[in-house]
């Protein structure tokens, strides 16, 4: 870690504003690159760029950089566990309103419509959760600043640390090169071994500076 300046959580978020592209619609209408790509992927088609989804979406007004509410995709778990299904389902509906590439949200979500026998929503959903972890992973292997995987929220980075089968004990922020990064210790829950995990978040920190303005 040669060179990485520490930081303590909580470091205001700094970045440059990111404009996003627009394009006209059959009807006239301008639509974000976003909104575009998205009307795709509900109407089926899995085999979109992941990658350039999850940027579109960084590149809006409405994005959040942290991803879906942490305290309901939690009750959103909870009850899922509990097999409350219909609970469940209007939960997941209202996080996925707000953040529709929540990746833990899909993964629940294809997990609870094949318990209910729904296999249609179940190999969607596993296919958008698979679609949005796999983008992250081709950014890096998350070893070194150099090589992090690149996230968009704060989200993505804890849902690929249980992809990869580590459960996450502690959290540091830093600066590098002028990049700036989180390293995620976890252990293996299967093997023990432990890990340090890098992961960019110049793009998170970029949203929440729109949102966030410096005077």
């Amino acid at each position: 870690m040669k060179g990485l300046v520490l930081l303590a959580a909580g470091v205001i978020f700094t970045g440059c504003i990111a404009s996003f592209a627009q394009t006209p619609s059959a009807s006239g209408a301008v639509v974000s690159r976003y909104e575009a790509m998205l009307a795709r992927l509900k109407s089926g088609d899995t085999k979109i760029d992941y990658g350039a989804l999850r940027l579109a979406y960084s590149e809006t007004k409405d994005a959040l950089p942290a991803g879906a509410d942490h305290g309901a995709r939690q009750a959103m778990t909870t009850v899922l566990l509990n097999k409350k299904y219909p609970d469940f389902f209007k939960m997941a509906d209202e996080i996925l309103k707000t953040t529709y590439l929540s990746p833990e949200t899909h993964a629940a979500l294809s997990t609870a419509y094949r318990e209910t026998g729904d296999v249609q929503k179940a190999e969607f959903h596993k296919a958008v959760y698979l679609g949005l972890i796999n983008s992250i992973l081709a950014t890096g292997d998350g070893k070194t600043t150099e090589t992090a995987y690149t996230v968009i929220t704060i989200e993505e980075e804890y849902t690929v640390m249980r992809a990869l089968g580590y459960s996450v004990w502690n959290e540091v922020m830093g600066v590098k090169g002028g990049h700036n990064f989180n390293l995620l210790s976890g252990t293996n829950e299967t093997t023990h071994e432990t890990i340090v995990m890098y992961f960019n978040i110049d793009i998170p920190k970029a949203m929440q500076n729109r949102k966030n303005p410096r005077p």
